[in-house]
């Protein structure tokens, strides 16, 4: 499909590097599956977006709003999130009587009033098409600007100390943890559902895998954890980590975010053992072998053999 990007990057105000990721993100399932390419739609970048996109409303009311309980901080995300509130600003945005690329037969008008709307989920797919093209610092301004501000910024008191600092942490840290394992499965294996994503990460966060991350914990970590906030719960690995986050936030906020994930996935994974949970969930579904060395593993057609060498090494160790 020939289509020009850059009257809808006007609209939303962001100018892609890559403007195919901007045309995936407005790929509704039911236009891909019309165009006979079922694999190239948004719920990828749906996935994706949707932790992203809990990750700046939380980070932007642990910095804006510490004198809140986190019930009350709870309670503001929730109101931001809202599915009412993303299908009106993607109308807000002038893209909601075009976009996304639909091929199904109820009007528009009639889809917006509906539960789980295409328009609530490409703005989420577009939050993460902008987080993979721009980074977590321009997707985090973008969203302040379009969607946090004009709901809260008249609201902001000018108090700066805490209410619960170990609690607020936490609510910190469960966006934070959820966003970073999202974005590297999302990395790691390209072409895989969300369905079979989320199966993944909820391996790599139950409470035994958290045990053991914490008691990987180095005695520099403890440093900078104990330095970051006094009263972390030292049982609570998501709260670890937002303090190592906030840490690395303070050196350059541009990077925080990929350098919290890239210290987690050094210290705490092997990537391996992912793999093959993975290839094994992917063969359980009936997901031929040849798809999964060529599409997910990314072996083109002159490295296929090295690449069904790889796969056989991932399922006999």
């Amino acid at each position: 499909m020939d289509w020009n990007p850059a009257p809808l990057e006007d609209k939303i105000g962001i100018h892609f590097k890559n403007s195919d990721l901007l045309f995936e993100s407005l790929i509704h399932p039911s236009y891909a599956q019309q165009i006979n390419a079922p694999e190239n739609d948004n719920e990828r970048l749906e996935y994706l977006g949707e932790t992203i996109l809990r990750l700046i409303i939380t980070h932007y009311l642990y910095q804006n709003c510490p004198y809140l309980p986190v019930g009350k901080l709870t309670a503001l995300r929730g109101k931001l999130e809202e599915e009412e509130r993303l299908t009106d600003l993607w109308f807000k945005l002038g893209l909601g009587e075009s976009f996304p690329f639909l091929a199904v037969k109820d009007e528009r008008h009639r889809l917006r009033l509906k539960r789980n709307n295409p328009f609530e989920k490409a703005l989420k797919a577009l939050v993460g098409a902008i987080y993979i093209d721009r980074g977590l610092s321009q997707t985090y301004n973008w969203l302040k600007k379009q969607l946090i501000d004009p709901l809260l910024a008249r609201h902001l008191k000018q108090i700066t100390q805490r209410s619960s600092p170990d609690k607020q942490l936490q609510f910190l840290g469960d966006a934070l943890f959820k966003a970073i394992v999202a974005d590297y499965l999302y990395r790691l294996f390209p072409y895989v559902n969300p369905g079979r994503l989320t199966k993944i990460s909820k391996k790599l966060a139950i409470k035994e895998q958290q045990k053991r991350y914490i008691n990987q914990l180095t005695s520099e970590d403890w440093d900078i954890i104990n330095t970051e906030n006094e009263k972390v719960p030292k049982n609570h690995f998501p709260a670890l980590l937002a303090a190592l986050y906030l840490h690395f936030d303070q050196q350059n906020s541009k990077t925080s975010f990929r350098e919290t994930g890239s210290w987690w996935v050094s210290n705490h994974l092997d990537e391996d053992e992912i793999w093959r949970e993975a290839i094994t969930l992917l063969l359980k579904d009936g997901i031929p072998q040849k798809w999964i060395i060529r599409q997910v593993m990314g072996y083109e057609s002159k490295d296929y053999n090295e690449g069904r060498e790889r796969f056989h090494e991932l399922m006999e160790s």
